[in-house]
């Protein structure tokens, strides 16, 4: 009798982890397909891998992948604690021959960084968002995605301003200057910083050249 009601409320344990795995598994998994950190993971600080910032997660039966490759390989992929980073060699040995070739292709494109300006738009500034005029006078344009980060001026040196969350992510989409060769950008700054206090900020843009490089926009004031 003792052992019958051993093994129920041992069932009955195990029933409420299985329920709670597929449970976790399903909302990281819906994250997972939008690009997005898991939330019912823990990192694996020995998983870290050192190629450029992969980082692995585990979760209640499942494990999720963040890959964040030298060569720019970002994918997150989620699987059982079986999978393998290089379950996904192949993928991203594809990748790098991509990344190979537009290495020769910008060469060739002979793009630089020093033939773009990036203004803030003055009439625009606001502790919430701004607006940047991105020029890009070089034959062969950049392609121009959404993310920025903002460096305040502290001590007379530039500091980056931290997220306020690590679940943000960028939408990956790129944008094409006009026939003036320029683009204007509204950031959404309270979106990835907060308000903004009262100081000296520039945005930063970065941007692929053989590597990814930053540029930087002129000073402005919140006052």
């Amino acid at each position: 009798m003792f052992m019958k009601k051993v093994l129920k409320i041992l069932f009955i344990i195990i029933g409420i982890i299985v329920v709670l795995g597929v449970v976790f598994f399903i909302v990281d998994y819906n994250r997972v397909q939008k690009q997005e950190k898991p939330i019912f993971c823990i990192q694996n600080p020995a998983g870290i891998i050192n190629d450029g910032g992969t980082i692995e997660y585990f979760g209640l039966g499942y494990k999720v992948i963040d890959f964040h490759t030298l060569a720019g390989f970002d994918d997150i992929k989620i699987g059982s604690w079986s999978m393998d980073y290089y379950d996904f060699e192949e993928e991203m040995k594809i990748y790098e021959m991509k990344f190979e070739e537009n290495l020769i292709a910008n060469e060739k494109n002979n793009r630089s960084p020093e033939n773009v300006i990036i203004e803030v738009d003055n009439t625009t500034i606001s502790p919430e968002s701004i607006s940047i005029i991105i020029t890009d006078n070089n034959e062969e344009h950049y392609g121009w995605g959404v993310e920025f980060r903002v460096q305040q001026k502290i001590d007379n040196e530039w500091e980056d301003l931290e997220y306020v969350s690590d679940d943000l992510s960028w939408i990956d989409i790129a944008y094409e200057v006009n026939e003036d060769n320029q683009l204007t950008l509204k950031l959404d700054i309270e979106k990835y910083y907060g308000k903004l206090s009262n100081g000296i900020y520039r945005i930063v843009k970065p941007v692929y050249d053989n590597g990814y490089i930053d540029i930087y926009s002129n000073e402005f004031e919140i006052k």
